[in-house]
C-alpha cells in the first residue's frame, strides 16, 4: 500500500510528495520526463508488503520504455494473471511488476481480471496517453484536476490543493450534497474543478482531453432459487477463499477487531490459514452504552488465539484525535468513528504493516437498522400514507432513524425515496438553516448522484436489494473505506478488506433477500455460515461497530465548542449558515426534544474541517 502522485505540465517536486511519506515511508521516488510537448512528473512512496526488495521500487517502467506506472493497493490473484504473461523475464516478485506487463499485453481494460484493491496511474509513451484507475469498489482513492494542459492527481487531495497550478474554491453545490448524504459521492468533492474517480472507472487524459470509463458495468441479477444449505456452504468456501487470498503478503497480517461477528470470523479464519499466530488490536471508550467492545474483542482474541492488544480512548484524545484527523480525511465526512480508528491504526502501526477489517459486510447483507425500515416502507408504503405519522412521531422518543423514516415514506418514486433515506439535512431543515447565497440549492434533485447505479438494478427484484446495490456503490467507497483508506494510511498500515473480494461479491449480490434479511435478522446468511467456526454467543451478540459516545457529548460540554466554532468571525457557518438555528438545534438536542446528533456531528466536522485544512492561517 503507498501513496501516488502525478502532473502533466504542473511542477511537482520532492516537497511535495513528501505529503505522502505516511502513505509509504520505506522507499520514494519522484521522476521528471518529457512527452511530446508535455512535462511529465510521476512520484511514488512506498509500503513494503511484497517483494521487499529493490525490484518492487516505483515509479516503474517496462523494458520496452513506453509504460510507467505508480500503483498503490494489493493485487490478490496477480501470480495468476502472471503466468498469462509471455516472453517477459521479470525482475522481482511484486504485483506492480505483474500488473505493468499485463497491462501492457492485454491494455486498460483487462483491468477487469483484477481480483484487488487499487488505484495507479500508467503514462503510455508511444500514445502519450495518462490512464487513471480505481478498483472495483473504490477502496483506494484517487483525486484529480484538470484544466487545459494541465494535470494533477494523487491518493490525496493534499497534492492538488498545495500545488500552484490550482486555485482553492469552495463547491456550493458539492456543500449541499455534504449537508445532505454526510459525505461527498463521487465525483464531487468540497473543493472546485477537484474530482474524485468513482469505483470501477478509468480516466483517459490525452492532450488536454478527457474521458472517463467504467470498465465494470455489473448489472445487478438475482437468483430466483436456491437452498439455504446450498447458498450457505458456498459462502464459506469463497469467504474463507477471499480470506486466504488477502493474506497473501512478505510481511505478518493483523486484524481490526471489534466485538462483533465480522472481525471474529475473518479473525478463525485467518488463525487457520496463517503460520503465524495473528495480531489483533480494539479501541473502547469509557461510559455506558455500546462504547466499549474491548471485553468482547478479548473474549473473542481468545478463540482465535490471537495476540491481542487493546487500548481505552478518552473524551479529550478522542476530540484531539478527531482535529487532527481533518489533515488526512482531507473532506469533512462525518462519521463518529474515524478518530477510533486512527487510534487503534497507531496501535496497530507498532506490531504490524497489513490488517484485515470487517469493511462491506453490512452493505451487501443487509446488516443496518436502516435496511430494516425500507423493508417496511417498501412494504406497507399504501398504509402507512395514511397515518398521521408525524403526529405519532410526537408522542414517541427523539430519534433520528424515526425522523428520516417519516421523512423517506412521503416520496413515491422509489430512487427519491432511497436519496430521501440517505438524507440527513431534509428541505425542511435547509430551508432555516442555508442563507442566501446557498438557498437556491435546497430543491435541487439528488437523484443525478445515483442514476448510473440505479440504471444497473434488477428492476425484477425487491427494492431492499436495489438499495444494497446503490449503497455497496456510493455510501461505502466515498463515505466508509475513504476514512479506513485515510486513517489506517495516516499511521502507515494497510487495511484489506475480504468482505469485498469479487468472487464474494458476485456471488452474494446475485442472492434473493431473504438470504439477506430475514425477519428481524440481517446478514442471515452470515450468521449461518459462521456457525460452522464460531460460538453462538459471538455470533448473536448485539452489533456495536465501533459505536461513540457523541451524541450524549453534544447534549454536554460539545456543544460549547460547537458554539465556539461557529461563532468564529472566521467560521464556516457565519458565511453560508444561519447561526441561531443551528444554537435552536443544540438546544432541541440537549432538552432531548429532537435527535439532532448527526446533523450537529456533520456541523462540527464542517467547521473542524475548514478551520484545520481551508483557512489562509492553516495553510
Amino acid at each position: 500500500m503507498c501513496g501516488i502522485a502525478g502532473s502533466i505540465n504542473c511542477p511537482m517536486t520532492e516537497s511535495d510528495l513528501n505529503l505522502l511519506k505516511h502513505r509509504g515511508p520505506d522507499y520514494q521516488e519522484l521522476i521528471k520526463f518529457s512527452m511530446g510537448d508535455d512535462m511529465v512528473f510521476l512520484g511514488h512512496t512506498r509500503l513494503s508488503i511484497l517483494d521487499l526488495s529493490p525490484n518492487g521500487n516505483q515509479p516503474m517502467t517496462t523494458d520496452c520504455g513506453q509504460f510507467t506506472i505508480v500503483f498503490n493497493g494489493e493485487i490478490y490473484n496477480h501470480l495468476d494473471l502472471r503466468r498469462k504473461i509471455t516472453n517477459v523475464n521479470f525482475k522481482g516478485t511484486s504485483d506492480t511488476e505483474t500488473i505493468l506487463y499485463y497491462l501492457r499485453e492485454f491494455g486498460i481494460d483487462a483491468i477487469n481480471d483484477f481480483n484487488g484493491i487499487f488505484a495507479f496511474a500508467l503514462v503510455d509513451r508511444s500514445t502519450e496517453t495518462v490512464y487513471l484507475a480505481r478498483d472495483h469498489f473504490g477502496v483506494k482513492p484517487i483525486y484529480y484536476y484538470a484544466k487545459g494542459n494541465q494535470l494533477i492527481f494523487g491518493s490525496e487531495l493534499k497534492i492538488i490543493k498545495n500545488n500552484a497550478c490550482y486555485k482553492k474554491e469552495i463547491d456550493l453545490s458539492a456543500l449541499d450534497n455534504l449537508l445532505t448524504f454526510r459525505y461527498n459521492p463521487a465525483p464531487e468533492t468540497l473543493f472546485k474543478d477537484v474530482k474524485k474517480l468513482g469505483g470501477a472507472s478509468y480516466l483517459v487524459y490525452r492532450h488536454g482531453e478527457l474521458k472517463e470509463v467504467i470498465y465494470w458495468q455489473k448489472k445487478q441479477s438475482i437468483i430466483s432459487k436456491i437452498g439455504d444449505d446450498e447458498a450457505i456452504a458456498e459462502y464459506q468456501r469463497l469467504l474463507k477463499q477471499a480470506v486466504k487470498r488477502q493474506l497473501l503478503s512478505d510481511v505478518p497480517v493483523g486484524l481490526l477487531l471489534s466485538g462483533g461477528l465480522d472481525s471474529a470470523l475473518l479473525g478463525y479464519l485467518m488463525a487457520e490459514e496463517s503460520s503465524y499466530p495473528i495480531q489483533s488490536f480494539t479501541v473502547g471508550f469509557e461510559g455506558k452504552g455500546n462504547f466499549n467492545e474491548i471485553n468482547d474483542a478479548k473474549e473473542t482474541a481468545e478463540l482465535i488465539r490471537s495476540e491481542h492488544r487493546d487500548i481505552f480512548m478518552e473524551k479529550d484524545q478522542y476530540l484531539d484525535f478527531f482535529y487532527k484527523s481533518f489533515y488526512h480525511t482531507e473532506e469533512p465526512i462525518s462519521e463518529p468513528t474515524i478518530p477510533a480508528l486512527c487510534y487503534v491504526s497507531q496501535l496497530a502501526s507498532q506490531h504490524v504493516k497489513v490488517v484485515l477489517s470487517g469493511q462491506g459486510a453490512d452493505e451487501l447483507m443487509a446488516g443496518y437498522n436502516r435496511y430494516r425500515g425500507e423493508k417496511i416502507l417498501s412494504q406497507y408504503s399504501r398504509l402507512l400514507s395514511l397515518l398521521p405519522l408525524k403526529l405519532i412521531s410526537k408522542f414517541m422518543p427523539a430519534s433520528n432513524a424515526i425522523d428520516r423514516g417519516i421523512y423517506s415514506s412521503k416520496f413515491s418514486d422509489e430512487l427519491e425515496r432511497f436519496v430521501a433515506i440517505f438524507s440527513v439535512f431534509t428541505p425542511d431543515v435547509k430551508k432555516r438553516l442555508y442563507n442566501t447565497e446557498l438557498s437556491s440549492l435546497i430543491s435541487k434533485d439528488k437523484t443525478y448522484l445515483f442514476e448510473k447505479s440505479y440504471a444497473l438494478t434488477d428492476s425484477k427484484t425487491d427494492s431492499l436489494s436495489r438499495l444494497l446495490f446503490l449503497d455497496t456503490r456510493g455510501l461505502l467507497p466515498d463515505n466508509l473505506l475513504l476514512f479506513n483508506d485515510k486513517m489506517t494510511m495516516a499511521n502507515s498500515i494497510e487495511n484489506r478488506v475480504p468482505y469485498l473480494d469479487i468472487d464474494l461479491v458476485n456471488f452474494i449480490e446475485s442472492l434473493p433477500i431473504d438470504l439477506k434479511l430475514r425477519g428481524k435478522t440481517g446478514k442471515y446468511i452470515h450468521r449461518k455460515a459462521a456457525e460452522k467456526w464460531i460460538p453462538k454467543s459471538i455470533i448473536e451478540r448485539k452489533k456495536r461497530g465501533f459505536e461513540t459516545p457523541v451524541g450524549e457529548w453534544f447534549k454536554n460540554e460539545l456543544s460549547t465548542t460547537l458554539i465556539d466554532l461557529i461563532d468564529s468571525p472566521a467560521s464556516l457557518s457565519k458565511l453560508y449558515l444561519n447561526t441561531k438555528e443551528i444554537k435552536q438545534m443544540l438546544e432541541l438536542h440537549r432538552m432531548k426534544k429532537k435527535d439532532y446528533s448527526r446533523h450537529l456531528f456533520i456541523l462540527f466536522s464542517l467547521e473542524m474541517w475548514y478551520k484545520n485544512f481551508y483557512l489562509p492561517a492553516q495553510l
